[in-house]
């Protein structure tokens, strides 16, 4: 069955808003100046032509003086828009309360979002990367199926992304990866990037002496083991090195890290977390 927002999400939604201060604050489109390149009228730069570029942006000044053909950049008016990509993999769905936690996230943002005059996006991240309508989303919720983990959805999902929109990942990031280059995809063409990691109390600190299924989320392999001492702090170090190089990667790229375990309340969530790593404020 899929995780549908809870009636918490849409009343906390009343009480929270976005807070990051390199968001756009609003305005109709083409009244705030993004940090890419677009079709505004201040100039930026040039680079060389490559066959598919708008003729229209030639520089034909340049091409006067130097015989290359040109084309000029300029600064990109964007839309106020906030954009929440949520992983729809298999492993979000591994503990109900991470997939609950999860949706409920997606759902607030969005809604916070909307109330601060945003466009709000819901993308779902799969094999088959999707937007999904807020009133849809909280209609039907999702079901986190995908077999292809975040890392190779990205692949497909340029076209979903806008230049210059707010951008926040929900994910549990789970997945062999290269930090760097992992949120130099997420970020690419982005006006900011908020990383949202959410695990479940498993995830985060599994219990020694267990019989364990182990279920491969993509592949559905199987591997039946006890889970000694030895194995549960060679995962946790593990763990530990993934979350701090997301963490570090995030901080030195001038993005936002967020680490959540589903073991509190939505409240407690946003109070403790989502408010002090400033993403949201009370409203």
């Amino acid at each position: 069955m899929s995780p549908v927002p809870s009636a918490a999400a849409a009343g906390l939604a009343d009480r929270w808003r976005l807070a990051l201060s390199s968001a756009p604050r609003g305005g109709i489109a083409g009244a705030r100046l993004g940090r890419g390149t677009g079709a505004s009228l201040e100039f930026e730069d040039r680079r060389s032509y490559v066959a598919g570029d708008d003729v229209r942006h030639l520089d034909w000044r340049a091409f006067a003086r130097t015989g290359e053909l040109m084309i000029k950049l300029h600064r990109e008016e964007i839309a106020p828009r906030v954009e929440v990509l949520l992983d729809g993999s298999r492993s979000m769905a591994a503990g109900g309360a991470k997939s609950m936690l999860a949706v409920d996230l997606c759902a607030l943002l969005l809604r916070c979002a909307g109330a601060d005059g945003f466009a709000a996006a819901c993308i779902l991240a799969g094999e088959a990367c999707e937007p999904i309508a807020l009133e849809r989303f909280e209609r039907e919720g999702v079901e986190f199926e995908a077999r292809a983990r975040l890392g190779e959805s990205l692949r497909g999902i340029g076209a979903l992304l806008r230049p210059g929109a707010l951008r926040i990942v929900i994910s549990d990031f789970l997945f062999p990866h290269d930090a760097a280059a992992l949120l130099r995809t997420l970020r690419a063409r982005a006006g900011a990037l908020c990383v949202v990691q959410v695990l479940s109390a498993e995830d985060a600190a599994p219990v020694a002496g267990e019989a364990l299924r182990l279920i491969d989320s993509e592949t559905g392999e199987t591997l039946d083991l006890v889970v000694d001492e030895r194995g549960v702090q060679r995962y946790r170090e593990r763990l530990q090195r993934l979350t701090e190089a997301l963490e570090q990667e995030a901080r030195r790229s001038g993005s936002q890290f967020v680490r959540i375990v589903a073991d509190r309340s939505l409240e407690a969530s946003c109070r403790d977390h989502l408010a002090p790593a400033g993403l949201l404020q009370p409203g």
